[in-house]
């Protein structure tokens, strides 16, 4: 797969385990790990806590706060204000999250 190869050398992609590294490309990806895929991507800064009430120790929830700092995410719910961090990302919702890092809205 030398599309996942040169993500991986981009280090936009880190794989699902190690020993040996794998990618698994079967798998779902959960909108914690797309704000991951999207920090590195698009090389976002960190950022300050967004306030989400479900992202504290999560292993992405610096990222999560990255892409909500610079608009690409408002959360999935406002009462109060969630993030959804183990909820599959849509196809829709990429879309989404894509078309506002590349500030095409």
């Amino acid at each position: 797969m030398p599309h996942v190869e040169r993500l991986a050398d981009l280090q936009i992609t880190r794989g699902c385990g190690s020993g040996p590294p794998r990618f698994c490309p079967q798998s779902p990806v959960t909108r914690a790990e797309m704000a991951s895929f999207l920090v590195r991507s698009f090389h976002l800064p960190e950022a300050r806590p967004a306030g989400f009430v479900d992202t504290g120790g999560n292993l992405h929830e610096s990222d999560i706060d990255a892409i909500a700092d610079v608009g690409i995410t408002i959360g999935c719910r406002t009462d109060p204000l969630s993030y959804c961090p183990p909820q599959p990302v849509t196809r829709g919702q990429m879309a989404t999250f894509l078309t506002r890092a590349l500030g095409l809205d």
